[in-house]
């Protein structure tokens, strides 16, 4: 067994399936896969004892030391097994005892790194019960030690390879072209992005009463006073101010789940452009907040509540396009034949003569001339998806630094977000979350 070896989340599952007797582990966080394998290790006829020290902070799964799935399984464990989980704040380094092996590891924080999983990128020392200390002093070949089982630099387990001026000094361009943000710098973003997030949020092409199409001006000659007001070089698909109406299968907006009759059937209601602006609008009342010059910020404790209303709102919307398309081709079709009716009679009296270059009669009629002017109506019409296609559109980005820094920014925000200012946030936004040991008072600031 090599000393200096890589623990990770497999390692660590694998070493507690083979424990029998006694498992210690200490870590800032757990996850899914080491709780399950803790869980089946307690079912043995003869379970080893255990025991779990953990950080219980919401920092621990936000760094990534430890997943939110992870400490719910750990919860389920501990109360299905009487299980006393003991809590040290601030620990961020792990420990891991298993019958007489035990591993002092660096756990990986995935908000920043991958970690790994390749023999040559160790990040534990893995130690027996016998002198741990010349194990150690052996295995990365220390100076001073002259033993004759000590090996020479070059076939240690660990710094085998020279750091020569030149490698230092690559590190060095590459750290010059692309330098590291400051430390409190990205811990000021990460502060505040744990609180508030910037969305942009909008829907598009939805408006169908404002759907103009070009008519070709040599046709513009019609006298039906009843189309002169939706006849100006363009002509409004759907007269008056009325959108489509269609039925669409209701559902809960707090939770998505689908609405029923009486009898078990889906609900349906009316549903119009009229209503996804007016439920856009309610989007924006319950959950974003504007912030003049910055756009729309919204607070991380309503994110789940805002998926939610985003999805059943999409639902809504998605249904409306596929019922509208189905009635878009009557209306159009009504159109062109109210259109064409309209125009006619100008038409009769000066025809263009490109209408008739497909005609196969020397004196066209008048139902020729219908033909044709209905025939070049209705290829200006056939606008296909780009005509009326709604989309949803959410972006979601976090706050800069440079905005966080912005005293305009920040007095806005206090106004609009008081409860920011109740929990001393705006004191603390220039580091990390102070962490406070259980029974000692917070610094003073």
């Amino acid at each position: 067994m090599t000393t200096f070896s890589v623990v990770n989340e497999d390692t660590l599952a694998a070493a507690v399936d083979h424990c029998r007797e006694r498992l210690v582990y200490i870590a800032p966080g757990i996850t899914e896969k080491i709780v399950a394998a803790m869980a089946e290790a307690m079912q043995r006829a003869q379970p080893p004892a255990l025991t779990v020290i953990i950080d219980a902070d919401p920092e621990v799964c936000r760094l990534g030391y430890g997943t939110v799935d992870g400490l719910k399984a750990l919860q389920a464990l501990a109360t299905g097994q009487m299980l006393p989980i003991r809590y040290q704040p601030g620990l961020r380094l792990g420990v891991l005892v298993a019958d007489d092996q035990i591993a002092v590891y660096s756990p990986t924080p995935l908000l920043i790194e991958a970690g790994s999983d390749r023999a040559d990128q160790p990040n534990a020392i893995t130690l027996g019960a016998s002198n741990p200390l010349d194990r150690v002093l052996k295995a990365c070949a220390a100076e001073g030690e002259f033993d004759s089982t000590t090996p020479l630099p070059s076939e240690a387990e660990v710094g085998a390879v020279v750091a020569t001026p030149e490698l230092l000094q690559k590190s060095l361009n590459e750290l010059e072209r692309l330098p590291p943000k400051p430390f409190d710098v990205a811990r000021t973003e990460r502060v505040y992005n744990t609180k508030l997030q910037y969305v942009d949020f909008e829907v598009t092409g939805y408006k169908l009463t404002a759907r103009r199409v070009q008519i070709p001006t040599d046709l513009l000659v019609g006298t039906d006073k009843t189309l002169e007001a939706r006849l100006r070089n363009s002509f409004s698909l759907l007269e008056g101010k009325e959108s489509l109406v269609v039925q669409i299968a209701d559902a809960d907006p707090d939770t998505g789940e689908p609405r029923f009759d009486k009898q078990g059937k889906p609900s349906m209601v009316n549903y119009s452009e009229l209503a996804i602006e007016e439920e856009r609008k309610k989007i924006y009342t319950d959950f974003l907040t504007p912030v003049p010059g910055h756009g729309q910020l919204i607070s991380k404790m309503r994110r789940n509540a805002f998926d939610t209303r985003l999805e059943w709102f999409k639902a809504r919307v998605a249904s409306y396009t596929v019922a509208v398309k189905q009635q878009l081709d009557q209306a159009v079709e009504a159109s062109v034949k109210d259109l064409t009716q309209a125009l006619l009679p100008g038409v009769l009296q000066r025809p263009p003569a490109r209408l008739m270059k497909y005609s196969m009669s020397h004196a066209p009629t008048d139902d020729d001339y219908r033909a044709a002017v209905e025939a070049e109506l209705s290829q200006a019409f056939n606008l296909g998806d780009r005509f009326f296609q709604p989309t949803v559109k959410v972006i979601f980005k976090d706050l800069t630094y440079e905005t966080i820094t912005d005293e305009r920014f920040v007095a806005h925000l206090k106004k609009s977000f008081p409860g920011l200012s109740q929990h001393g946030f705006f004191e603390e936004h220039d580091s990390a979350p102070e962490l406070r040991l259980a029974g000692k008072a917070a610094p003073a600031h």
